[in-house]
């Protein structure tokens, strides 16, 4: 049986946090500079604003639960009939499974529910509350403790977690046209305020003094969900990049995601490169979100994985098997021909399904590397089966690209 005593969607109602949200577009608005507002199409500053906004639902992922391990303990326990305490021995366990979207959501009760809410604990990753942990804790008999009770009663909780979930995103989705709506009619009454301020400036003999422009470059904040920026300058167009921190945590997750690959290889190895890509893509989407809660990271070509603004790549990601020497050149040719902006970020993901010695692969690496046109230098492996280097852009050899690259094995012998 679930033992937590903290009842989930049922400490405020979602409709407040809503209308609260909606309340706030003003403030959002406003708090856009003259200068970029005056530098900015009405649907480029709405789409930023939506964008920055938009509510996220919850998702969780059953195929990454997980269970710890039983442990025996005394407790007490009250009879149903007599209300009797008493202490037992009974089995402990704990599920925990990850989740994405808008942490607050656990407590919200959204506009459809029942009276008997689902039990558990959430506990958001320090530093983004767009990814976290659902727990519940569960407690057996000697007697309870099988298979069939223990599986029952985690499908229980789930499909009373994931009926709430489903409401929730019906309010959301309600909701999410609603918020564009409102953003448009405050951008239109500011775009106004603006004009008629512009038409008296122009009526005053006394010169109004201007700011300096901004920076051109506009960084691309991954960590709760891709931002539409906005240009500083009218006659500047923003350049796209992410953060560095955006893109170790980017090299993070494929690094996870192929070493989960590499722990159960056989599955894996029956797929094509397009196959692995997509596998990748949809598990860096499970963590980023893009404009209006698309896709962060799109398909571009066959085998890559791209974020991208205006038909310009920010960041890319090519995968490719093993298929000797040239080939590996190849792909790195390929980035490099892909990227002509400053500050590029890559990774190049590389799969071994046909080489026995993998050993004599990760050594070949750093040279097939190194012997690129356009190298400069090495910038460290920073763990075991990864390389990564700098080389100059093919078209532009003032700009920098970032190469970092993984080598997976997924050999299976026969």
């Amino acid at each position: 049986m679930i033992v937590s005593n903290n009842f989930l969607f049922s400490q405020a109602a979602l409709r407040d946090a809503l209308s609260a949200q909606l309340a706030a577009v003003t403030k959002e608005v406003d708090g856009i500079s003259k200068e970029q507002f005056l530098a900015n199409s009405d649907d480029q500053i709405i789409d930023h604003i939506f964008s920055k906004m938009v509510i996220v639902p919850l998702v969780i992922y059953r195929d990454q639960m997980s269970l710890t391990e039983p442990q025996e303990v005394r407790t007490e326990r009250v009879e149903p009939n007599f209300g009797r305490r008493f202490e037992a021995h009974v089995i402990r366990i704990s599920l925990s499974i990850p989740y994405t979207g808008e942490s607050n959501f656990w407590k919200m009760q959204p506009s459809t529910f029942n009276f008997n809410p689902p039990r558990g604990e959430y506990s958001p990753q320090r530093g983004n509350d767009q990814i976290g942990t659902l727990r519940f804790n569960m407690e057996f008999t000697q007697k309870e403790y099988t298979s069939e009770v223990i599986h029952d009663e985690i499908e229980r909780n789930l499909h009373s977690i994931e009926e709430y979930l489903e409401w929730i995103k019906r309010d959301i989705e309600s909701h999410n046209p609603q918020l564009q709506e409102v953003i448009r009619g405050t951008v239109a009454q500011r775009r106004e305020r603006l004009g008629r301020i512009q038409s008296v400036s122009k009526t005053l003999t006394i010169p109004i003094q201007t700011r300096e422009g901004a920076p051109g470059l506009a960084q691309l904040p991954l960590q709760r969900k891709i931002i539409q920026p906005l240009s500083s300058q009218s006659n500047r167009p923003p350049e796209y990049t992410i953060s560095n921190e955006d893109y170790e945590n980017v090299l993070k997750i494929i690094r996870h995601e192929g070493c989960s690959f590499e722990r159960t290889p056989e599955p894996f190895a029956k797929h094509d490169e397009e196959e692995l890509r997509d596998i990748l893509m949809s598990h860096l989407n499970g963590h980023y979100y893009g404009l209006a809660n698309g896709e962060a990271f799109r398909k571009k070509g066959k085998t890559d994985i791209c974020i991208e603004f205006e038909n310009r790549a920010a960041f890319v990601a090519e995968c490719k098997l093993w298929k000797g020497d040239q080939k590996i050149s190849e792909a790195v040719d390929q980035l490099l021909g892909y990227l002509t902006w400053r500050d590029c970020k890559t990774a190049l993901v590389v799969f071994n399904k046909d080489v026995a010695g993998f050993v004599q692969l990760q050594q070949k690496m750093q040279k097939i590397l190194e012997s690129q046109k356009y190298f400069i230098r090495s910038a460290g492996a920073y763990n075991t089966g990864e390389w990564r280097a700098v080389y100059r852009s093919i078209d532009d050899p003032d700009r920098l690209i970032t190469v970092h690259v993984f080598l997976f094995n997924l050999f299976v012998g026969k």
